[in-house]
């Protein structure tokens, strides 16, 4: 005996998610252009809504706040091609964590980290101009970049199981924290004029002459 009922009610269930996928793309897509061309006090959800084509409605049912769709679209920015998987998850830092030879493993780290850095670093831009006044964004940029230094401590690890540092552990995630940090990388790339693909030279050597015996 044959019973559409269910495969019609899958069905139904996976376009109904495709369709939520396609709205929460499309929300995070224009609150990031928004964002970034006005800025955290001007960027309303009004505007986000009607530039993703849906309602005011959809946006705050979806990420509840305008700080909370912010941070979204950061972690969506950070992610890049694979948004729905977290980034020290992904296929570049697993294979900086994987890999036996320290001066690989910068070469490596410091591929990856400048493709993220370019992405994302206008953004915590945003973020930090509106620190100065607004503290919930404070607290924000404070924590972007605690959790910046958490991945950093896995990558000091992973060096320090192939072989001893210059500095101690701490200090090695300083190092690192610092020389990536997005305000680093938007005085070189759009002050100095380096290009990202010199920015990811000049810190892969800056890392080894720090952190390598």
């Amino acid at each position: 005996m044959v019973e559409p009922v269910k495969p019609k009610r899958a069905y139904r269930s996976t376009r109904r998610s495709a369709q939520a996928a396609d709205t929460r793309g499309a929300a995070l897509s224009a609150a990031r252009e928004i964002f970034m061309q006005e800025g955290w006090q001007k960027a309303t959800i009004v505007a986000i809504a009607r530039q993703a084509g849906v309602s005011v409605e959809t946006i705050y049912a979806g990420f509840g706040t305008k700080r909370a769709l912010l941070e979204a679209v950061i972690a969506s920015t950070v992610r890049g091609p694979r948004p729905d998987t977290p980034l020290m998850e992904q296929a570049g830092p697993r294979a900086v964590l994987q890999e036996p030879d320290q001066r690989r493993q910068l070469a490596l780290f410091a591929g990856d980290i400048s493709g993220v850095l370019q992405r994302v670093a206008p953004l915590v831009a945003v973020v930090r101009a509106a620190a100065e006044t607004e503290p919930e964004l404070g607290e924000l940029y404070s924590g972007l970049h605690r959790g910046r230094r958490r991945n950093f401590a896995m990558m000091v690890d992973a060096l320090l199981r192939n072989g001893p540092l210059r500095v101690d552990r701490d200090t090695a995630i300083s190092s690192i924290a610092r020389l990536t940090s997005p305000e680093i990388y938007l005085l070189v790339t759009r002050v100095e004029g380096l290009s990202p693909a010199q920015y990811e030279v000049w810190l892969s050597d800056a890392l080894v002459a720090l952190l390598l015996p």
